[in-house]
C-alpha cells in the first residue's frame, strides 16, 4: 500500500462536497487524477481507524466528492481502492468531537504488475499466490465492514484473439479502467486503456466491453457503482491461443 506523497494544500471544500453535511465527526474531500486533474467518479473510499480496520465506506460522485462519517473520536486515515490496482492512503488525522477534516486528494494509481504472457515458471506462480492471499484478506475485511466489491458474472464476452497476432505467435496484455454501474453494467463511455502491449489487443478488448456483466458493488447491502481496473492477457498456447481475464 502506498501513501500519497504530493498533497494539494487543504482548503475550504464545503461548497464542493456532497450535500449530506450533517456529520460532526467526518473526513471528506475530492479525489482527482494527479496527472490529468480530472475527478475520479465512483471511486471506492474507505475510512481506516488507527489499527488499520475499515470502519466506513463511500463512493465518490461525478465530481470526485466523498464524505465519510467516523463512529467516534480517534485517529483515522482515508484509503482509496480500485480492484486490480495498488490502494492509496492519505495522511492520518486526529478527529475530535465536532471535527470535519477535508482536503483535495491528487491520486496516481498504478496497476499491479503481472507476469509476462506464457510465463509459467515459479516466479509467476508465486505472484499469483501472493495476489490471491491479498485479495482474500481484503475481501474478509470488506465483508466485516459492510462493503462488497463488484464480481464478474462468468459468461462469454465475445472477446476474440486478433488473428494476425495469434498467427505470428504474439502474446500480450491490456489493462483498462472503467466504471461498473449500480445495475452491473460496464459503462462504455468510462472505458479507457491504461496500458496495452499492442493496439490490436486494445481494440479487441474495446469491442467486447458492451457485453461485460457484473454483480454490482454493494455498500451496506445497497448496490453502488465502482471504478475498476481489469487485466486481460493473451497467450499463444495452442493453435487458437488462450485469453485470461484477471478480475
Amino acid at each position: 500500500m502506498r501513501q500519497i506523497s504530493n498533497w494539494l494544500c487543504t482548503f475550504a471544500l464545503v461548497s464542493l462536497l456532497p450535500t449530506r453535511l450533517s456529520a460532526q465527526l467526518a473526513e471528506g474531500g475530492i479525489a482527482r487524477d494527479a496527472a490529468r486533474g480530472t475527478p475520479y467518479e465512483c471511486l471506492h473510499v474507505a475510512l481506516l481507524d488507527s489499527s488499520g480496520k475499515i470502519v466506513e465506506h463511500a463512493v465518490t460522485d461525478s465530481a470526485g466528492r466523498f464524505l465519510l462519517e467516523a463512529p467516534r473520536p480517534g485517529v483515522y486515515r482515508v484509503q482509496f481502492v480500485i480492484p486490480g490496482a495498488e490502494p492509496l492512503s492519505g495522511p492520518a488525522d486526529t478527529l475530535k468531537e465536532g471535527d470535519f477534516k477535508q482536503r483535495a486528494y491528487p491520486l496516481g494509481f498504478r496497476s499491479t504488475d503481472l507476469p509476462r504472457p506464457n510465463d509459467n515458471g515459479a516466479e509467476a506462480k508465486e505472484f499469483w499466490r501472493r495476489r490471491k492471499l491479498a485479495s482474500d484478506s481484503l475481501q474478509e475485511q470488506e465483508k466485516a465492514s459492510g462493503w462488497k466489491s463488484r464480481e464478474a458474472i462468468p459468461r462469454s464476452i465475445g472477446l476474440v484473439y486478433p488473428s494476425n497476432l495469434r498467427a505470428s505467435g504474439v502474446g500480450g496484455s491490456v489493462i483498462s479502467q472503467f466504471i461498473v454501474d449500480s445495475t452491473g453494467r460496464t459503462r462504455s463511455d468510462s472505458w479507457q486503456v491504461v496500458d496495452a502491449t499492442n493496439a490490436d489487443f486494445a481494440k479487441a478488448v474495446a469491442r467486447s466491453v458492451p457485453e461485460w456483466r457484473w454483480k454490482p458493488a454493494r455498500n451496506h447491502d445497497q448496490p453502488v457503482c465502482q471504478l475498476s481496473f481489469d487485466v486481460i492477457q493473451f497467450y499463444t498456447e495452442g493453435p487458437a491461443g488462450r485469453i485470461v481475464l484477471n478480475r
